[in-house]
């Protein structure tokens, strides 16, 4: 093993045990961490700042700002007391409702703009049922990670797949929409469960709620028609993505600075409304795998691991899934599948050589190995996904602490039981 190897293990080590620490802020600790990587070397700074995923950056600031003028109408607080009524304050369908909604909307944005929207309603609905809204937030973002590995859009891996292997929409929708919502409909079955057991709504406080007018929550029309239509044209767009060939980070830039526009508000107050402690963790998480990846410890990683497997394709394809499902949890999906592409890119013609398979199916079956094991496994860990990171943040910010141990604690079965299920999917539909 090179000398940069060994650093970059030694950085990513120290950076993630600081992280799960909590005795330092994660923010620092990731950019300390980034920062060394660059520091001793171990990947040029231009080099590391390629690694720096801007789309994720300028899709969270693009519909943070939206969000902040949606709340500025009223609208967040109307939408909790129009849900909470219409699930009469009862927790298990509300949950229910919650995260069904969570994971078609994922599906059809993404996931990450999905859990910006999501989530501040989700607090309001907790304030008025007097209950906690962190297990209603941890079932709500792993539905989203679900819910966005059915289409080319609902997840920023899917995005990286299709673009390298020449996959559309509609052949993520067909291949991955199935076991999307079998794992879906699983969390469905575990959220009615565990909310069942430990959250309760007094019938004092659901006959309050009934008689609220969820009108009055609306603090200002005027602001509200005109964030809510520049929302539905931003959400319109990103679903059109394949067809108008932009993708939903400047399409969110855009709906943002339109409505800075018309509604002639201060900038420096909209830009206020930016988690941008979140947004430097991500830039500090990508640096961090920058060295990893640069250095080749995750090629080195995944070559051990696909070393043992020959050209069987069953081997393979459940060799990538739970690779890439392990390792996403704990790196991060979109770090592990820039990495991966290229092994894979390698691997399929040995393979299409060796196992005297269909071509075609040794494609899908790698593939979509590939993109099932990154989106299941980041509901493993907080690091797994980007919108695992922004939920955080946001209870954070609303003096909600969500701890590394608690998230994994519901998200590592979540996302073993999403893998195991997957991996038989993968095996009946591409190799047997």
């Amino acid at each position: 093993m090179n000398p940069h190897a060994v650093i970059a293990i030694v950085i990513f080590v120290v950076t993630y045990g600081l992280i799960l620490s909590n005795r330092v802020d994660k923010t620092v600790a990731a950019l300390l961490g980034g920062s060394l990587m660059i520091v001793f070397h171990v990947v040029g700074e231009v080099e590391a700042y390629a690694y720096v995923d801007l789309s994720v950056i300028f899709l969270l600031v693009g519909m943070m700002m939206i969000s902040h003028f949606l709340a500025e109408s009223g609208l967040f607080g109307f939408a909790a007391v129009w849900i909470a009524q219409l699930v009469h304050g009862r927790p298990v369908p509300l949950l229910v409702l919650l995260a069904l909604a969570t994971g078609v909307l994922s599906a059809l944005v993404d996931n990450v703009t999905t859990v910006v929207l999501i989530a501040p309603v989700t607090f309001l609905l907790a304030e008025q049922l007097e209950i906690s809204p962190v297990p209603f937030l941890l079932f709500e973002v792993m539905a989203a990670n679900i819910g966005g590995t059915a289409t080319l859009i609902g997840d920023p891996p899917n995005i990286l797949i299709g673009s390298s292997a020449g996959l559309t929409f509609n052949q993520f929708l067909f291949h991955l929409g199935p076991p999307a919502a079998f794992c879906l409909l699983l969390l469905l079955i575990l959220a009615a469960v565990t909310i069942h057991r430990y959250s309760r709504v007094s019938t004092d406080v659901r006959a309050r709620i009934m008689d609220m007018n969820a009108a009055r929550a609306i603090t200002d029309r005027v602001l509200l028609i005109k964030s809510g239509s520049v929302l539905v044209v931003v959400l319109t767009c990103f679903m059109l993505h394949e067809l108008i060939h932009v993708g939903p980070a400047p399409i969110a830039l855009v709906g943002a600075g339109v409505l800075l526009l018309i509604t002639r508000s201060d900038p420096v107050k909209a830009f206020q409304a930016v988690e941008w402690p979140t947004l430097f963790f991500f830039v500090g998480l990508f640096l961090t795998v920058a060295g990893l990846v640069s250095s080749g410890v995750i090629e080195r990683m995944a070559q051990g691991v696909l070393h043992l497997t020959g050209t069987n394709l069953a081997n393979n394809a459940l060799a990538v899934l739970w690779f890439a499902g392990l390792s996403s949890a704990f790196v991060g999906a979109i770090p592990m599948v820039t990495a991966l592409i290229p092994i894979l890119e390698s691997l399929i013609p040995a393979i299409d050589a060796g196992s005297g398979a269909d071509p075609q199916m040794v494609q899908y079956a790698m593939w979509w190995s590939l993109a099932l094991g990154a989106c299941m496994g980041a509901n493993g860990t907080i690091l797994g996904a980007a919108a695992n990171i922004v939920v955080v943040e946001i209870a954070r910010n609303n003096n909600r602490v969500i701890p590394f141990g608690r998230f994994m604690l519901v998200g590592m079965p979540i996302a073993l039981a999403s893998l195991l299920l997957c991996s038989g999917y993968v095996l009946v539909r591409y190799v047997w």
